[in-house]
């Protein structure tokens, strides 16, 4: 176990004062490296994130958006969610926009704009 722990703080670069550490103790973005080092190292069939990046700093964002592309590049489903447009367009193949608890509209990412989904996110229609 601790041999897999230690793995895993290198490989997600999770700083730590020791191996030994409370989880208690980290900062939000290794905190949040750390949650993504499990939930990854278990090679799940599905990854569900919400709001996965909320609250790091910019090297953190990227990080994170980057272990999530190689996740979804690695044949695991990620469902995305985030009020983050940017994250969502960074990220995501297909955008699905819920309002309400209704989907209002499902798209390719290239095929739609920030604009249109934040119209449709506040409850606009297209």
């Amino acid at each position: 176990m601790r041999e897999k722990a230690s793995r895993l703080i290198r490989e997600f670069d999770v700083k730590t004062p020791s191996l030994d550490a409370q989880v208690s103790m980290l900062s939000g973005g290794n905190l949040q490296r750390l949650i993504l080092a499990r939930e990854l190292s278990r090679n799940p069939k599905v990854l569900v994130a919400s709001q996965p990046t909320r609250g790091l700093d910019v090297a953190g964002i990227e990080y994170v958006r980057r272990r999530i592309v190689e996740t979804a590049d690695n044949g695991t489903a990620v469902i995305l969610i985030s009020e983050d447009l940017d994250e969502i367009f960074h990220i995501a193949d297909r955008i699905a926009v819920i309002y309400v608890g209704q989907i209002r509209g499902v798209f390719d990412k290239n095929v739609v704009t920030k604009e249109d989904v934040g119209i449709l996110m506040a409850g606009g229609s297209l």
